[in-house]
């Protein structure tokens, strides 16, 4: 009897005590043991099952990337494939690899990533011809933007089912909770691959073709009705040269209108060995990520070669640049991972001819008379033309 008063007195109850207070106390501690022995599976169940939410998400995506990517090949694919072949060959293709280089010992691995990127580009070409042998160069250069894209949707579905699957067999709690507290970041990185592919598949402009525009749209602001002729100088690369107000401009963009970055680094790289010492600055304009709460088409200045991607280009730049004592100023224009590589929006079309005079500012102001200048326009040129 002494035992049951005193566990009613633990409790906070007394002879006089309300029963259905006692009832809440007896429910707290229970939710309170039950939480202590059973907490982290509850939290494991409650993560795999928003896991495996996002991923019903993910597979639809991925499916209608594959339906998108199916529908633009068969469209150039050879009459003799029937439509299991193509889709066999693209399922296939997108299970490519490229492995890198050793970097154990990090001298030399410039031209090595370079030649491995050189032979799979080479390669990705080859069968995206195989495949789509109709397709004109043009058009093989937007269909390898959208297998790209497609691949990247589908390499996220397949990691998140990857951990999925493997947090419930090992019963891992912890790794199936850090996937979930991603998720967010992850479906929005999915969700932009997936707006892409639409994008490449229409081969209109994106955010990333914000360089080829503006250095476009400086060659026709100074040049007014005439002819600039375009040299190729590098793979998919192509200057223009002309006169402004007493210096010599080199115009370096990618080709285009087919979708590709060009090699903007090598490019710069020969037009510096030509001219060495004449050459007075180098003005690379480029779109750069903007964080939360940034406004898109938002432009900022400074120093240093505007360029993205693993380095390879910015290398031979900023070896080009560093021999020779040339000044590289950097244009950037601000975006978010979607605004990238989806189709262009009209905050981002408005900051090219902000960019343009500042360019236009930029030589007048820091560059003497007599001298040349490199502009440099950095991005995919997916839909701009010449």
């Amino acid at each position: 009897m002494m035992i049951h008063l005193n566990f009613i007195g633990l409790l906070g109850g007394n002879d006089n005590t309300d029963p259905l207070g006692l009832l809440f106390n007896v429910l707290f501690f229970g939710f309170f043991l039950i939480m202590m022995f059973y907490g982290q599976k509850i939290q494991g169940w409650q993560a795999s099952k928003q896991i495996e939410t996002a991923l019903d998400k993910l597979k639809n995506w991925n499916d209608d990337c594959k339906e998108i990517l199916f529908n633009q090949y068969s469209k150039y694919s050879n009459e003799k494939d029937s439509d299991k072949d193509v889709k066999i060959k693209l399922e296939e293709l997108m299970q490519f690899v490229t492995i890198g280089p050793v970097d154990l010992d990090p001298y030399g691995i410039i031209p090595k990533f370079d030649h491995i990127i050189d032979v799979r580009d080479n390669r990705f070409e080859n069968e995206v011809q195989n495949i789509a042998p109709k397709a004109d160069s043009i058009k093989r250069q937007n269909l390898e933007n959208l297998l790209e894209a497609s691949m990247a949707v589908d390499m996220v579905y397949r990691l998140i089912k990857h951990y999925l699957i493997m947090g419930k067999k090992s019963k891992s709690m912890i790794l199936l909770m850090s996937i979930s507290m991603q998720l967010t970041l992850i479906m929005a990185m999915a969700k932009s691959y997936y707006n892409a592919a639409k994008a490449f598949a229409e081969g209109s402009p994106i955010g990333d073709a914000l360089g080829p525009m503006v250095v476009g749209s400086l060659v026709r602001d100074i040049i007014i009705n005439e002819d600039v002729s375009a040299i190729e100088i590098a793979k998919d690369t192509i200057y223009q040269q002309f006169e402004f107000e007493g210096r010599t401009i080199f115009v370096v963009r990618a080709k285009g209108p087919g979708g590709t970055v060009g090699k903007p680094g090598k490019a710069i790289k020969k037009l510096v060995e030509e001219h060495g010492e004449s050459i007075s600055r180098i003005i690379t304009i480029d779109a750069g990520l903007k964080l939360e709460g940034e406004k898109t088409g938002s432009i900022i200045f400074g120093v240093g070669s505007a360029i993205g991607g693993i380095g390879i280009e910015k290398s031979y730049m900023e070896d080009s640049s560093t021999k020779n004592l040339i000044p590289i100023e950097a244009f950037i224009c601000k975006q978010s991972l979607e605004d990238a590589i989806t189709t262009m929006n009209r905050s981002i079309t408005q900051s090219v001819p902000k960019i343009v005079t500042k360019i236009k500012t930029a030589i007048r102001e820091r560059t003497e008379v007599g001298t040349k200048v490199i502009v440099a326009g950095i991005g995919n040129t997916i839909g701009i033309g010449i």
